[in-house]
């Protein structure tokens, strides 16, 4: 003889209660988000103009330099990734690879893939590529050589600029996101 199981209205909204707590925990460990960071300031051309280029053509790839970063924070910060927040269509982010300026000779601001013609370019193809590693920045220190590039490749008619340095971070224990100032253009005029 089967049994049936009978719930009072008390034991379902238990259980709905166990429930709830069960999920709700499962989802804050599974990938909380970061938390706003305010510890980094922007710094360098980028961070205070737009960066671009006048001609740009469909097929070709350009880099471009984030800001380097000031933390101005009593705490070291680990920056693990950069990425834009703002990419139009008709451009496709293929990357952020990360460079230090002794072996670019220097801060690159931008840089067109396969441009031999053009005096004092640099092959970033060619770079040290240390992507993957973090950048650590001590209390009221600077990025020191390291700094950011997004590799962008021009797939169709780009009407708007890409913009929003998004940069993620970790302090101790805790992980942040903080959005910086950068614009870049790619006029097709």
């Amino acid at each position: 003889m089967a049994t049936r199981a009978c719930f009072t209205r008390f034991s379902r909204l238990v259980l709905v209660g166990v429930a709830t707590a069960v999920l709700g925990s499962c989802a804050s460990s599974a990938g909380s988000s970061p938390a706003t960071g305010h510890a980094l300031t922007a710094d360098g051309p980028p961070a205070g103009g737009i960066l671009g280029v006048p001609h740009a053509k469909i097929g070709t790839t350009w880099r471009f330099a984030f800001p380097t970063f000031i933390n101005n924070s009593k705490t070291t910060v680990r920056i693990t990734s950069v990425r834009l927040d703002n990419v139009p269509s008709g451009a496709k982010v293929e990357g952020y690879p990360l460079y230090s300026m002794k072996d670019t000779n220097g801060y690159i601001l931008d840089s067109i893939e396969g441009d031999k013609n053009t005096a004092g370019t640099r092959d970033m193809t060619k770079m040290p590529n240390y992507a993957g590693k973090p950048i650590v920045i001590r209390s009221h220190k600077d990025s020191g050589d390291y700094y950011f590039m997004v590799k962008v490749k021009i797939v169709g008619r780009i009407t708007k600029h890409l913009s929003g340095c998004r940069v993620n971070y970790t302090q101790g224990s805790e992980k942040y996101t903080q959005k910086v100032r950068c614009e870049y253009e790619l006029d097709m005029k």
